[in-house]
């Protein structure tokens, strides 16, 4: 570490402290002014002390449910000052508020990735009513005026150039499990009516909310304006990204009729303790175009201006696709194409070097490919002179490990750094694969040279065009970096590659995990969410039992994100009927007495809770699953009947007809339950179930979908999708299931109704098989929640009751959709990997092909390539890609299932099917 690194190391940890002591020290000088006790803490205050917040009260105070609340801005330098200003007049008015706990987390609060609707909030002001908050805030406004803030864009400003903005909002009010399983804040209409009250980009008060403040008695815009002119000469019209900085706007020049790029950074926006924020970032890289613009290397500067405090920076539009979205299919068709673009983007790189700069962000997204296959560079607002003071920021996977562990403000590192990106945006390119940026816990337990082999590996396995560029990628990305290639050695490998005998070699099997990977992976997986778990106590449970920051907002029992899944798979893992003698005798005890332990506790927080939601995945259907198969393993009667009778206390009709939070998740619980336990009161409202999915049907004579009525309090309201989690293939699937063993022919008939819409809807790229979110179009995915394999989990299983082909070419397609793109997909079941891997084990058990479970053993390793170590533990990162999580669809437990299943078969769970099916399939059990 260099010495400065030490110093601002060093100063961070005193920091840490400074706002805390701050609050403490003028609340304590504040009660002394009027006559409290001389003592160490602050005599009548309470502190919360959390993260990102601190909370402080009044002792014994009672907080309104919701109001007109304040929030003051604050950049990193004038926040000590801020806090201290404003925690004189609230002392003074005993008025709760919270703030931001460090300044790291105000650095975070202010910082560009931060969602619109939060940015900015360093103190929040809780007043007792409304004539207190106009009197608050005016006084907040004097106490504070001239100090530096960014604006709050989910509010509204109280005086123009104030720091002090405000928003109607909810104050006390406990968050309460929405329609779709999230805790969600509620507004209380005047007419008792409940709403969420989101924190949107702009602001937007509840319409009976009465605004106290003058400024609020300005009409709020509702639309935006069609175009923007700025700078008298550029016609804004469309948005290319919004984003808490500013945005990236597509403009036409009326004095040249050309297209331009028009970038927006907000005042004090991404302000950190050297002073400066995204203005200066901007101004920095108006001088990059100045210097690279004319050298051919990025867009030429047409005008760098003002308004309003903002900063705009207007440059030349390059026509192109970037590199990340080019290469997903370029590089197989086109060998020679690669190459010669890949010289290219060495040269650029040589360029930059050569003028004494270092790019400091060099990824697929950075970088533009023109339609004669040339290339240029973007953003160039990170590069630098090497040795000068930076702020250290990067994009995950495209920074060395010497750039990943710098500190957070030091010298720009040198050339070398350039050098891995290059490799990793070069294994990005032509493999479509993330390259490895998670960090092993402990650190060094294993070579970064291991882990990046590994990944490369994985991904260039059966694809001579990876194959051939393995030992660019492999010498650039080395974690020494006086052992990576220089740029000259970079050019001399390319010039040397036969371009020809690439082409013409044939694409072979991908790189297949074995079974000793698959039982690693499983076991060790196994093993961390046993060691992980935390229920707390009997008189001290905890809120969740696997928490994680994705997890906290959504409901602790529910198959998604909660214990239920875990349950679920635990339980098959530890009953012998359904696992058989596949697990050592040690780890099947531990597991009985986590199993244990996680169904009381979810009893016990059903209890605190109740919801008697329906839906499999968001609901409290799976839930009931969960602790049947609980009860079951365990012999526990009492476990066995608290998810029976959660099952039957479901409503069988809902707004919402889906499988995740909707009535048909509730059907194939119910219909699961039926088939398992032989409880003649679950057909009944399994058959209820039915008969509301033919009620909501939207038909026409050729197709048939199920759309979410616009009116129902969810985020999903007005939704038509095709997928499985929300849409035909899952809604079909129940009423597939439903009518095979209920005798419905009126549920059979719609169940081939829907494959037929859905076949009619797929759209070919070659032999793989896509399909649009819905009938009004939408991305394009290849996962379970809303694309290929979920659509193709519904149609194999079509083709298996009703023999007709065009559903098994269908399904045949979604295979390879999901074999084609299973490098640069995400890992878990929802959108992931483990997902797309139980769809072509069922292709396998369905069809009796193997093929397909070899496929989704080149899944496997994918996710064995992606793997971390946590303490001698490999495990598979979640949904975000950056931490370990639990939950089913979000989580490790969803990869451990596939995991079990293609090293072990069995039945696809959550599907209503049993060993049984398997056996009669063919499939293995």
């Amino acid at each position: 570490m260099t010495e400065l690194g030490a110093a601002v190391d060093g100063i961070s940890r005193v920091d840490r402290h400074v706002l805390a002591d701050i609050a403490r020290a003028t609340l304590r000088r504040v009660t002394d002014e009027t006559g409290g006790a001389e003592t160490e803490g602050v005599p009548g205050w309470e502190f919360k002390v959390g993260s990102p917040w601190t909370y402080v009260t009044p002792a014994g105070l009672a907080t309104q449910a919701q109001g007109w609340k304040l929030h003051i801005s604050a950049t990193p330098l004038s926040a000590p000052l801020v806090l201290s200003r404003a925690a004189q007049v609230l002392g003074h008015r005993r008025c709760p508020f919270k703030y931001a706990t460090t300044l790291d987390e105000l650095v975070q609060l202010v910082g560009r990735s931060q969602g619109r609707g939060s940015v900015g909030k360093f103190i929040t002001v809780y007043p007792p009513n409304d004539e207190a908050a106009v009197e608050i805030a005016e006084e907040l406004h004097e106490a504070t005026y001239g100090l530096p803030g960014p604006p709050i864009l989910s509010d509204r400003v109280y005086r123009p150039g104030s720091l002090v903005h405000y928003r109607f909002g909810v104050f006390s009010a406990p968050s309460v499990l929405d329609n779709d399983g999230y805790y969600a804040s509620r507004l209380i209409a005047p007419d008792g009516t409940h709403e969420t009250d989101e924190r949107k980009a702009w602001y937007s008060p509840p319409a009976w909310a009465t605004c106290p403040f003058d400024s609020g008695r300005a009409p709020v815009r509702t639309t935006a304006p069609e175009a923007v002119l700025l700078a008298d000469r550029f016609v804004v019209r469309r948005a290319i990204r919004h984003g808490a900085k500013g945005g990236v706007f597509l403009a036409e020049d009326t004095t040249t009729g050309a297209q331009v790029v028009i970038k927006r950074a907000r005042p004090h926006l991404g302000a950190w303790l050297d002073g400066r924020d995204e203005r200066d970032r901007m101004r920095h890289e108006a001088r990059m175009l100045d210097l690279f613009g004319p050298l051919g290397v990025t867009a030429r500067k047409v005008l760098l201006f003002e308004k309003d405090d903002n900063l705009f920076l207007a440059q030349e539009h390059i026509e192109g696709t970037v590199l990340s979205a080019w290469s997903n299919s370029a590089h197989r068709e086109r060998p020679g194409t690669v190459v010669s673009l890949l010289r290219r983007l060495a040269g650029l790189v040589a360029t930059v070097h050569g003028q004494g700069y270092v790019l400091r962000d060099l990824t697929p997204g950075n970088i533009v490919v023109t339609a004669d296959g040339d290339c240029r560079l973007i953003d160039l607002e990170m590069a630098a002179v090497p040795g000068t003071p930076v702020s250290h920021v990067h994009t995950p996977g495209f920074a060395p490990p010497e750039q990943m562990n710098s500190t957070q403000y030091g010298p720009a590192l040198g050339a070398e750094a350039d050098l891995y990106a290059l490799g990793a945006t070069v294994l990005s390119a032509v493999t479509s694969s993330q390259p490895p940026h998670r960090k092993d816990q402990p650190a060094g337990s294993r070579s970064w040279d291991e882990r990046v082999e590994t990944v490369t590996r994985v991904a260039s396995a059966g694809d001579p065009m990876a194959t051939a560029l393995s030992p660019l990628i492999l010498g650039l990305m080395r974690e020494d970096p006086a052992q990576r290639w220089d740029l000259r050695r970079v050019r001399a490998f390319l010039d040397e590659i036969d371009v020809e005998q690439v082409g013409s070699s044939s694409r072979t099997e991908g790189f297949r995990l074995g079974v000793a990977g698959q039982d690693r992976l499983l076991h060790d997986g196994l093993a961390y969410s046993l060691r992980t778990m935390s229920p707390g106590t009997d008189t001290a449970p905890s809120t969740h039992l696997w928490p994680s920051k994705s997890a906290l907002t959504a409901d602790p029992c529910a198959v998604q994100y909660g214990s239920a899944g875990v349950i679920a798979l635990w339980a098959t893992l530890v009953d012998p009927a359904q696992a058989g003698d596949v697990l050592p005798p040690e780890t099947r005890a531990d597991l009985t007495t986590g199993l244990r332990k996680a169904a009381n506790w979810t009893v016990r927080q059903l209890a605190r809770e109740r919801r008697p939601s329906p839906g499999l995945y968001f609901g409290r259907a799976g839930v009931s699953v969960a602790l049947y198969e609980a009860g079951r393993a365990l012999g526990d009667e009492a476990l066995r009947t608290a998810g029976l009778e959660l099952a039957l206390s479901l409503p069988t009709t809902w707004p919402n007809p889906d499988i995740c939070h909707g009535s048909a998740g509730t059907g194939m619980a119910l219909l699961h339950l039926w088939r398992v336990s032989g409880d003649t009161r679950l057909r009944e409202p399994a058959e209820a179930c039915a008969d509301g999915l033919l009620k909501a049907a939207k038909r026409t004579p050729e197709t048939v979908t199920w759309p979410i009525p616009v009116d129902f309090d969810s985020k999903l309201a007005g939704a038509e999708h095709y997928g499985f989690a929300h849409g035909v293939a899952g809604i079909a699937a129940y009423l597939l299931a439903a009518g095979t063993e209920l005798g419905r022919d009126d549920c059979l008939e719609t169940a081939v109704l829907a494959g037929e819409t859905l076949v009619a809807a797929a759209e070919y790229q070659g032999e793989a098989a896509w399909w649009a979110t819905g009938p009004r179009d939408g991305q394009k995915l290849p996962h379970w929640c809303s694309g290929s394999s979920g659509i193709g989990t519904y149609l194999v299983r079509l083709y298996a009751a009703t023999g007709e082909q065009r559903f098994r070419d269908a399904a045949h397609g979604a295979a390879v959709t999901v074999h084609g793109t299973r490098r640069n997909s995400g890992t878990v079941a929802c959108h992931g990997l483990a997902g797309e891997g139980q769809f072509l084990l069922d292709m396998a058990d369905l069809l009796g092909e193997p093929a397909y479970h070899e496929q989704a053993e080149e899944l496997a390793a994918c996710l064995w390539a992606r793997a971390v170590l946590r303490d001698g533990l490999l495990v598979v990162p979640d949904e975000n890609d950056t931490g370990i999580s639990i939950g089913w669809n979000t989580g490790l437990a969803g990869v451990l299932d596939f995991l079990h299943r293609l090293r072990h078969g069995g039945p696809r769970r959550w599907m209503a099917e049993t060993d049984d099916d398997v056996r009669a399939r063919g499939g293995r059990v």
